[in-house]
């Protein structure tokens, strides 16, 4: 019978705690309040925390596909988030299991166009489950202009639009 290396008994634990730490691992979901904030727009937000337990690409308007609309990456750990907004058919990129189709609106840590402001999807943050809302992130209320007569494509303007 082979003994784990000390490396290997970490490496094991290490990759244990990264499966079981996935979006809905965190049942609390956000709290604690953030910084205010000013997006590219001019407007003026209360922000509240989350961890986004894997890093990714902001969408520039929800909707839009191509590449050339990335508007920003967050990197993945603490970070602030406006709120989060339901776009029924327009689809997080699917992480192993997990899906939905709610987007929240932050600023990137690395920005390529509107100051990296833009649209992360849920599947990325801890808290929830597939297609429900991120616990104790407010819902943006914005009109929902993803409808089935507008399709997936049409973008959702960001706030101030």
């Amino acid at each position: 019978m082979k003994t784990m290396t000390p490396l290997l008994m970490i490496t094991a634990a290490v990759a244990a705690t990264l499966t079981a730490a996935g979006p809905a691992s965190a049942a609390a979901g956000c709290s604690g309040a953030g910084p205010t904030v000013t997006d590219h727009l001019g407007n003026t937000w209360s922000t509240t925390y989350c961890d986004a337990w894997l890093s990714g690409d902001l969408e520039r308007g929800v909707g839009k596909d191509d590449p050339s609309e990335i508007s920003g990456h967050l990197y993945a750990g603490r970070a602030w988030f406006v709120c989060q907004q339901q776009v029924p058919h327009l689809e997080n990129p699917p992480v192993g299991e997990y899906r939905n189709n709610w987007w929240l609106y932050t600023q990137g840590d690395v920005a390529y166009s509107d100051q990296g402001w833009g649209w992360f999807p849920a599947v990325n943050v801890s808290g929830g489950g597939n297609y429900e809302p991120i616990p104790g992130l407010p819902d943006c209320g914005f009109p929902t202009a993803a409808t089935e007569d507008a399709g997936p494509t049409t973008p959702i303007a960001a706030p101030g639009h």
